[in-house]
């Protein structure tokens, strides 16, 4: 009989941790088919109501251990074992954590508002990760999202944690409302989940549907994934030779009509023995074709090394310099970090400069929401796999701040994309070297969220301890209670 009941109880578990698993597996990281994420905590959240905390944490991590093994082959290649160990490890400790939080307040608390401890949980992971982790915010679920527009105008209120919680929330609701007989309880869920997922459309599509700002400026990317190697030579003849390559293009797409134009991180390594030379093509090119160019270079006759952006002005001037704020680990140890913005005007629209990374980290370029840039011009390097994904975390924080994006990757993807996140033009780079041009209407400036920053995810750790302590209160107050009544019970 005991066998029989344990059968009846794990076997479920154990289909849970599997179906979940392989729904987040194939929904999540670099590629995937990106609506199952709304239902790939399901199976865990409706049988951990059934469960022990013991056997929660069993299946919940083990479903996102699973889900997570589609990055493996992907951070092999880039990260050290132990850190891989910890990128395994981690989140489904996370996941683990906040499905014994829900279980806990579904079945303990019975509020209307129970069913809330998963998408607060998750959230308040998320964010504090963000603010620990050398990635920033780069392994949120919310950036499955990014292709549908409607849900991810949210992130001009919230930032990127409001999509979190509609994500999570809506698993979270279903489950409540499968689960509870109350009607009360039922209504509620339902309620709350139905208001919450419908106003995150309407106000996405209302959004959307506002006029942008009639000024353009005619953009231009490009990158030539043949010539990446070069970015580490401090041979004279190669790197010239890869600048000279890139100025070809910059006249290309000049004569397309482009007004200003984005080149990739690190397209060459530079000492101070040649290093005027290359900015000199490049200062030839800009005045030739009266055009903005803003370019990346590896600066290797510092120490630390620099991973700079350069703007060349449409009077063949060198008019600003910008530093990588944020580096890889491991990879850009030895570089210098940069903390001063680059802004400038082009053509009468407010401009700014960030360099691939950088816009992996919220607080950083919300300071260029600050600031009022309409366009951000962003050199970067993809590692092929990671294209789409890395491409649209940089689109995120346009909708976030309200700008326009341009940006060109070797070895991943030339976008540019207005600030609601629209595609104008987009290529996967290649050897042979190529270009995109389109007009890009200025971004209508600073959003709520540029304004209030992280109001949000701040409001769901209120939240949290609010529940922490509440929780702590009742148990303890629940021991304390029947302690007394023990004790009373014994001098009696």
């Amino acid at each position: 009989m005991t066998k029989s009941v344990t059968t009846s109880r794990y076997v479920p578990a154990a289909l849970a941790a599997v179906v979940s698993g392989g729904l987040y597996f194939f929904s999540t990281g670099l590629e995937g088919f990106r609506p199952l994420v709304w239902i790939a905590p399901l199976p865990v959240l409706l049988i951990s109501l059934r469960l022990n905390r013991s056997a929660i944490f069993v299946m919940a991590f083990t479903a996102y251990v699973l889900g997570g093994l589609n990055l493996v082959p992907y951070l092999a290649r880039l990260v050290p074992p132990a850190v891989l160990a910890g990128q395994m490890f981690i989140p489904p400790l996370a996941f683990a954590i906040v499905c014994i939080a829900f279980r806990d307040a579904m079945v303990q608390f019975r509020h209307m508002l129970s069913f809330l401890a998963f998408p607060i949980g998750w959230t308040a992971y998320e964010y504090l990760l963000s603010i620990v982790s050398p990635h920033g915010s780069a392994g949120s679920i919310a950036y499955s999202q990014s292709a549908f527009l409607s849900i991810v105008q949210i992130a001009s209120l919230t930032g990127v944690t409001g999509i979190t919680f509609v994500l999570t929330l809506v698993p979270a609701g279903v489950t409540a409302a499968m689960y509870y007989r109350e009607r009360r309880l039922r209504f509620a869920a339902i309620v709350i989940t139905v208001v919450v997922g419908a106003g995150t459309l309407g106000y996405g599509w209302s959004r959307l549907s506002s006029p942008l700002p009639t000024q353009k400026i005619r953009a231009g990317a490009a990158a030539i994934d043949s010539c990446a190697g070069y970015f580490d030579t401090t041979e004279r003849g190669k790197a010239l030779g890869v600048v000279n390559a890139y100025a070809r293009l910059v006249s290309q797409m000049a004569d397309s009509g482009a007004e200003i134009v984005v080149l990739p991180e690190k397209l060459a390594g530079i000492t101070e023995e040649y290093s005027a030379d290359a900015f000199g093509m490049m200062r030839a090119a800009a005045a030739r074709h009266r055009i903005f160019i803003v370019a990346g270079f590896n600066n290797l006759g510092t120490t630390p090394h620099r991973n700079m952006a350069f703007l060349f002005s449409s009077d063949g001037n060198v008019a600003g310099e910008y530093d990588k704020a944020f580096h890889i680990p491991g990879i850009e140890s030895d570089y210098k970090r940069g903390e001063e913005l680059l802004l400038f005007d082009a053509n009468g629209i407010t401009g700014g400069v960030a360099i691939c990374k950088d816009l992996d980290f919220s607080r950083w370029i919300r300071q260029y929401g600050q600031a009022g840039v309409e366009v951000l011009y962003v050199p970067a390097w993809d590692f092929k796999a990671d294209a789409w994904l890395h491409s649209r975390m940089a689109v995120v924080r346009g909708i976030e701040n309200g700008f326009s994006l341009v940006r060109a990757a070797n070895e991943g993807m030339l976008t540019i994309t207005d600030d609601r996140g629209r595609v104008l033009a987009e290529r996967t780079s290649d050897g042979a070297g190529i270009t995109i041009v389109a007009d890009v209407a200025r971004g209508a400036g600073r959003t709520f969220y540029t304004a209030g920053g992280d109001w949000f995810p701040a409001s769901i750790l209120l939240v949290l301890l609010a529940l922490l302590l509440i929780s702590a209160r009742r148990i303890f107050g629940k021991r304390f209670t029947d302690a007394n009544s023990i004790s009373q019970k014994g001098i009696l």
